[in-house]
């Protein structure tokens, strides 16, 4: 490793084994997954969707299902993005897209009109998101950008 160069753990969420961190921003605050080892990102290894601010870990909550719950962006006001399981579907074949803020907490995005599935992948700092909405079974997946009113 290069001199002046280190690597350091991110705790979990009290209770899991297993994470991973999926994205950061230039204010070191980390986004990623905390739960029990499944996969290697996905369904109940994210059982968690968290945001690492220092060494403390905050859990983002969740949309009503104990798995798949996976941030993918952050920007640099510390707004979150990303996808979680629904609680009518066990297997976790339909996501929502969802985004995080400090003061209004998780809440879904919804999917484009006729599609059931949506996930979210990056956010800039007007809050405009961006991602995929797909119908059921996933024969039609079209690109959409989220803004807010």
């Amino acid at each position: 490793m290069a001199a002046g160069h280190r690597i350091r753990e991110l705790p979990l969420i009290s209770g899991d084994t297993s994470g991973a961190a999926t994205a950061i921003n230039d204010r070191s605050q980390a986004i990623g997954i905390s739960g029990i080892c499944d996969q290697t990102i996905g369904r109940h290894t994210a059982r968690h969707a968290v945001l690492w601010n220092g060494d403390k870990v905050v859990d983002l909550g969740n949309l009503g299902a104990d798995f798949w719950n996976t941030p993918t962006a952050i920007n640099e006001r510390g707004d979150v993005v990303g996808f979680a399981g629904t609680p009518g579907d066990p297997e976790g074949n339909i996501l929502h897209a969802f985004i995080w803020t400090k003061r209004d907490g998780i809440r879904p995005l919804g999917a484009l009109p006729g599609h059931v599935h949506s996930e979210a992948y990056g956010i800039n700092e007007r809050r405009q998101v961006v991602g995929v909405s797909c119908a059921a079974e996933f024969a039609d997946c079209r690109a959409f950008v989220w803004i807010t009113e």
